[in-house]
């Protein structure tokens, strides 16, 4: 690899058969597409998009195509990468991490790899690195690739790669919150993809992806009023972002009610071995689904939940069939009965619900804050 230069990986991984599985993959497909466009116009080099089928990207599409050869373990599906293409520094994308990330946020990027390990200061490690997010990253650029390589061998999943390279003492780790919102949003479920489509800077394949009625089914537009109303009443409930909360009080003049609990149950894996523990679960499996929600909507006039604290405390965790689903509403395609229950209860609720994943109480938040804030200075 040439110096001065700096690589790009891209990984997009297999998308369910069910409808709503279907709306989020081609939303992430378009959204590389976006992202390489991007890339390339900020001066990286090679990009390179992996996956297990790459078909659908337009041969002239500046980009090189790795398909999946071997059962898939991300650290070593991306140490792999590094070396094959022999990328001294690189930043690596989830297929749906940065939809709105600009140019300018990219080039600062790209600047930042490319900075000598001199101007950082002796107190500090040589081998800078950039994320989005320190305790579950969605991207990360890495200014000495190869040195990190026996760290990223070892992470089982993207999010928890940034806490260890930190926790490896040999890096310098910066969480880039500057360039928030951009940086925050990433694109899991269905919920993330009801609020990029109102951001003003939604790029263009992906808004058009976006354009699919599928996602009316999300109320995104009374969440938006409840938020945007002087005394608005809204509950936030997950694992929410100090920041991301931060960013949607200065935007708004409503009254949030926050409860953040279980952060970082991905990266720290807890999820895994079953030690996720929710309080307001606790109070959910005392009063039933639809107590709950006739509680809540005594005290605020919407609210946006990362469901899946819930649904990990009470031991139905299901996979992105019923996840997704539950996020449209669907609950006549939800095969387990807890989550169907539970979204049922919400779509009956008395007050609008949004629900989704840990990006609608971290990033989506920082989208809804720009969303409030250009309403109301529209109003």
């Amino acid at each position: 690899m040439q110096a001065g230069t700096v690589g790009a990986v891209i990984m997009a991984g297999p998308y369910g058969a069910t409808p709503q599985e279907q709306v989020v993959g081609r939303a992430l497909r378009a959204s590389v597409l976006d992202l390489v466009a991007v890339l390339t116009g900020a001066g990286f080099g090679p990009v390179i998009v992996a996956g297990p089928d790459l078909d659908w990207l337009p041969e002239q599409a500046s980009v090189f195509r790795d398909v999946d050869a071997a059962p898939f373990y991300f650290g070593g599906r991306l140490a792999g990468l590094i070396a094959t293409h022999d990328l001294a520094r690189v930043v690596y994308f989830g297929a749906g991490s940065a939809p709105l990330l600009s140019r300018s946020a990219i080039g600062a990027i790209r600047a930042g790899l490319l900075e000598p390990a001199g101007e950082r200061g002796a107190d500090l490690p040589g081998r800078v690195v950039l994320t989005n997010n320190l305790h579950s990253s969605d991207w990360i650029g890495i200014g000495d690739a190869r040195e990190a390589l026996p760290v990223i061998r070892q992470a089982a999943r993207d999010n928890s790669l940034a806490w260890m390279l930190q926790q490896s003492g040999a890096f310098d780790v910066r969480v880039l919150a500057d360039v928030r919102p951009a940086a925050g949003m990433d694109l899991d479920t269905p919920a993330d993809l009801a609020l990029v489509r109102k951001h003003a800077d939604c790029p263009p394949n992906l808004a058009q992806a976006l354009a699919d009625p599928l996602l009316d089914r999300i109320p995104v537009e009374p969440v938006v009023a409840v938020a945007a109303r002087d005394e608005g009443r809204l509950a936030v409930i997950g694992r929410v972002s100090p920041l991301a909360w931060h960013a949607l009080s200065s935007a708004s003049q409503c009254w949030i009610r926050v409860f953040s609990e279980e952060r970082g149950m991905v990266a720290s894996e807890r999820i895994d071995r079953g030690e996720v523990r929710s309080l307001v679960g606790r109070m959910l499996a005392l009063v039933g689904p639809e107590g709950f929600f006739r509680e809540l909507g005594q005290i605020v006039d919407a609210a946006i939940i990362d469901s899946r604290v819930l649904m990990a405390a009470s031991g139905h965790y299901p996979g992105n069939a019923d996840r997704f689903a539950s996020d449209l509403f669907l609950a006549d395609a939800i095969a387990d009965p807890w989550v169907r229950a539970f979204t049922g209860a919400a779509a009956e609720a008395p007050i609008p619900v949004l629900l989704g994943g840990h990006g609608v109480v971290a990033g989506g938040l920082h989208a809804l804050a720009d969303i409030v804030a250009a309403r109301r200075w529209a109003g």
